[in-house]
């Protein structure tokens, strides 16, 4: 062997061990650990705190079809899930972890947190803080009055129709790469001073009348958060608390990513551990059930389609996406990198999604319950 190909073999084996490890973490987040971890160590949070007890989660997965289990198995594999957590009737029927996530583990809900925001202001309106849904926000907010948000209805807003301008997917709901360093990075790392009001006023486009047109944006959800805050009186991850957290019986802390006036970050800031997150779906399901309750009612509405959309799925409620593409999921709350609530209200089987991947096969994560359910039914 001459010394050229001597040569030529050596880099071609430089390169080939250079793509082992591009390839094998090609999907994985570089910060998927503060993802799991819910940045608490990194952001600025507002803590919601458990009730004294909490709601008992039942496990019976002794009793999951073995059919039900490959479904789920095959999943978790396919997505390089951390955690996976499936309830049915209350009662947890299949969990499992990897890549050294436990319960303890408090993983960011990103954009999930949108439709925790939505729960939020119907039990405002249900306590009676906000009179109408059909309110316009300035009636509450008055800082956003003359603006696209404050123009708007409650209902508008929670429809993602504000109309105060067009966003691109890339950039993750928000109007710009500038904007989203702005905020979303810099909140992430605790280093976001600016006011979110002040943004908003700085950014209004006026792009479309209010309630006309579906458009993902961040800071619609973001005058939600106000909105709860100026109606209540209180920081919105106090409500939160109040409202929400002390409600699903949660076992551990929740936390709010904040700026440095205290704003909570609701369109993608809220982390808690696996079991709180899939108390949230079992409170979801058992609310619906009420159907002459206000929040059941609310509930109703905003799990139903409200407004044509695009992305996840092809109808938005309010702040949720409805059927996400499957036959068997009427709702879900989704956000970025594989964090999921997937409901499926004929059974009362929610399941509790954490991935930290870039990979596009998990978007389609919702469809799974077209199998689950079917082979759940064979433990009837």
């Amino acid at each position: 062997m001459d010394r050229q190909m001597l040569i030529s073999q050596i880099q071609l084996v430089f390169i080939a061990l250079l793509a082992i490890p591009l390839t094998t973490s090609a999907t994985e987040m570089p910060y998927g650990q503060l993802v799991t971890n819910g940045f608490r160590n990194q952001a600025k949070v507002a803590y919601a705190k458990p009730p004294r007890e909490s709601k008992a989660l039942p496990t019976t997965t002794i009793n999951t079809p073995i059919e039900a289990k490959q479904v789920l198995d095959d999943l978790f594999n396919r997505n390089n899930a951390k955690a996976l957590v499936v309830a049915r009737e209350s009662k947890i029927i299949y969990e499992r972890y990897s890549f050294g996530v436990g319960k303890r583990n408090t993983p960011l809900g990103y954009s999930v947190s949108k439709s925790l925001t939505a729960l939020t202001v119907g039990k405002a309106i249900c306590d009676g803080h906000i009179k109408s849904i059909d309110d316009p926000i300035k009636k509450y907010v008055i800082n956003l009055s003359a603006t696209s948000w404050g123009e708007a209805t409650v209902k508008d807003v929670l429809r993602m129709s504000s109309g105060a301008y067009k966003t691109e997917l890339k950039f993750d709901g928000h109007k710009s790469r500038e904007l989203q360093l702005r905020v979303g990075t810099a909140i992430a790392e605790g280093k976001m001073s600016a006011d979110f009001i002040d943004l908003m006023k700085e950014n209004d486009e006026k792009s479309f009348p209010a309630g006309a047109v579906y458009n993902y944006s961040n800071f619609d959800t973001v005058a939600l958060g106000l909105l709860v805050q100026a109606a209540t009186g209180m920081s919105f991850s106090e409500y939160f608390e109040k409202a929400i957290w002390q409600m699903i019986g949660a076992e551990s802390r929740g936390a709010w990513f904040v700026n440095g006036d205290g704003q909570a970050s609701t369109y993608n800031g809220f982390s808690a551990t696996p079991h709180d997150w899939i108390r949230i779906g079992v409170m979801v399901l058992e609310e619906l059930g009420k159907k002459e309750s206000c929040f059941g009612k609310f509930l109703s509405d905003a799990t139903s389609a409200q407004i044509s959309s695009t992305g996840t799925a092809n109808s938005y409620g309010y702040q949720i996406w409805v059927g996400c593409r499957a036959t068997q999921t009427d709702f879900c709350f989704a956000g970025y990198g594989g964090q999921f609530l997937i409901f499926n209200v004929a059974t009362n089987t929610v399941i509790y999604h954490h991935a930290t991947t870039f990979s596009p096969v998990v978007w389609q994560t919702p469809q799974v319950m077209d199998q689950l359910i079917p082979a759940l039914a064979k433990s009837k």
